[in-house]
């Protein structure tokens, strides 16, 4: 039986209803003809339109205003509080409504992260707490042009001199580098010490912008998101109070948050796969071929079938492996045994790769609409084989897992 969302989430679900209707439809109705059209989704410099990036931070502070968009965080600092498994269910439902609008009902990696955490105490005000409420976004540079999955490849450093940390680096691939009002970077301050070379660092863009901060070039990927970009450091001076957690923590910050973007594909991949479910049984009951419905055919079949298959079993094992993160612990400890770390690097996987299979077979099921660049069948389709990079590449996951069961290239 299909897990149902529990009942004392169903007041939440009920309040996104009603938010996604009265906030996010209407924005939505307004702009389809940026959302869906490919030409009108971008600027001419290849960033995200304006009036959709205005649309999407309206939504944002509203739904910061709601209490939604931060429901994934500790009420210590002005989160909603609620676990990895309650918030399977309530993005479930937030991805149900596709990908237009209403993403920006709950914060993503341009808004309230995990990372808001560490943050010192007498720095909320400035840092978290906008976040929280969906007042300000943020970025988070991590990834370089050499250094992606393996962060032992990064460049960036900062060097401590009396009270100031001076900060070298160029950062790409970055999500939201362009309109982020808070800048977090991932440098290394102790090289060749392993995880702890590794410290993290956070500023105000306006602050420092055309002050050793500066935007590089955009990064135009497959689905043209308009959000993605390179950020570059030239002798940066930032205060002692610029640093996110403890000198040497930085590995460990960046890995919680990453960890956090893993779990999120359950909710966001069930939802996106039963939308391409929904939409190619529908095609195939009412399309027709030779006077008769395409979904006759048995191996056509087949094909939904394994959809469905793909679906329900990695709705099932994202739900199992959350409970059992659970276990030990919140989530965002930086303190995680090996059984943990194996379901991070699981849950991805099982996502992204059935969530890939399903819109490959909805996408091929589709025929000649399938292939059309605004369809919604076909940015899921680039959504799909996109998220098998970001967040730690399939494969690196798979080492992860086998290191955690005790296996590795240093074996004798």
């Amino acid at each position: 039986m299909i897990e149902q969302t529990p009942s004392h989430l169903l007041p939440i679900i009920e309040k996104i209803e009603t938010f996604y209707t009265s906030e996010v439809e209407p924005r939505e109705h307004q702009l389809r003809h940026r959302l869906r059209n490919s030409l009108e989704y971008i600027d001419r410099t290849g960033k995200l339109h304006p009036e959709i990036q205005a649309a999407r931070r309206e939504i944002m502070q509203a739904s910061g205003m709601e209490g939604l968009f931060s429901l994934h965080l500790p009420q210590s600092i002005g989160g909603g509080g609620l676990s990895r498994t309650e918030m399977f269910f309530i993005e479930e439902k937030v991805y149900s409504y596709g990908i237009d609008l209403a993403p920006g009902i709950l914060s993503w990696t341009d808004g309230s992260t995990p990372r808001l955490i560490f943050v010192r105490e007498e720095l909320q005000d400035q840092f978290v707490r906008p976040l929280i409420l969906g007042q300000k976004t943020s970025c988070h540079a991590v990834t370089e042009p050499d250094a992606g999955s393996n962060l032992f490849d990064m460049k960036t450093n900062a060097v401590q001199k009396g009270d100031k940390w001076i900060l070298n680096g160029h950062k790409a691939y970055i999500t939201n580098p362009f309109e982020a009002d808070i800048v977090n970077v991932l440098a290394i301050t102790d090289p060749g010490i392993g995880k702890k070379s590794f410290s993290y660092f956070q500023f105000e863009s306006k602050d420092y912008l055309g002050k050793g901060f500066k935007h590089g070039r955009i990064n135009r990927t497959m689905f043209d998101d308009g959000l993605t970009g390179e950020l570059h450091f030239e002798n940066l001076e930032l205060p002692e109070s610029a640093m996110i957690g403890n000198r040497g923590q930085g590995f460990e910050i960046a890995l919680t948050s990453i960890n956090w973007t893993r779990t999120r594909r359950g909710g966001m991949c069930s939802a996106w796969s039963k939308l391409l479910i929904d939409k190619t049984l529908d095609r195939l009951k009412h399309r027709k071929v030779a006077g008769k419905p395409l979904g006759r055919n048995q191996g056509l079949q087949w094909m939904v079938s394994d959809m469905y298959i793909d679906w329900y079993s990695a709705r099932a094992t994202s739900l199992a492996c959350l409970r059992d993160i659970e276990k030990f612990g919140p989530w965002w400890d930086t303190n995680r045994p090996q059984e943990q770390i194996r379901l991070f690097a699981l849950m991805k996987i099982v996502n992204d790769e059935s969530f890939y299979r399903v819109a490959d077979k909805a996408l091929q099921l589709h025929g000649a609409t399938g292939i059309m660049k605004d369809t919604v069948v076909n940015k899921l389709f680039q959504i799909a084989r996109n998220l098998r990079i970001p967040g730690g590449t399939d494969e690196s996951q798979r080492n992860t897992i086998a290191e955690t069961l005790g296996l590795n290239a240093n074996m004798q």
